[in-house]
């Protein structure tokens, strides 16, 4: 099930410190579900799902672009190339679902391309999970992330 987070807005206080109270906690939270997400081998649904929050994440960050530096359009691209990676692979189960009601189960044709549609996603899930070891989740990179966001903002 997709996790819904909430941003309580603070009328009394600025966007930078309403960014800055929450936007850390956020980013943890996102940690979180993507280590539980790239440790295992989830079914498209959950891939989805996380593909949705990370969508949102981006989108809230990017409501508040201008509080922070240049450095927060690294944080951007980053949120990008997961969605990229998950985009994919939601498009190749959705391609397949198509495929599935399309054409009869014995076809070659629907055979063919349930096995092209396979290895394209695995190919994506193999890069999710190298970029997110590698990069995303990289040493210090989460904590890293939490006090950019939690610092003083413009």
């Amino acid at each position: 099930m997709l996790k819904r987070d909430t941003f309580e807005w603070d009328h009394m206080a600025s966007p930078g410190s309403n960014a800055r109270r929450r936007l850390p906690d956020l980013v943890r939270s996102y940690y979180e579900d993507g280590r539980k997400t790239a440790s295992s081998d989830p079914a498209p649904e959950a891939l989805h799902d996380f593909r949705l929050r990370t969508k949102r994440l981006r989108y809230t960050v990017e409501l508040f672009r201008s509080c922070y530096g240049p450095g927060v359009e690294r944080w951007l691209e980053s949120l990008r190339q997961i969605q990229g990676h998950l985009g994919a692979i939601s498009d190749c189960d959705t391609t397949r679902q198509i495929c599935r009601a399309a054409l009869p189960e014995a076809s070659s044709d629907r055979k063919r391309l349930e096995t092209y549609l396979d290895g394209q996603a695995a190919r994506e899930a193999a890069a999710f999970h190298r970029y997110w070891r590698s990069e995303f989740d990289k040493p210090g990179e989460a904590r890293r992330w939490e006090t950019y966001f939690g610092r003083k903002t413009k």
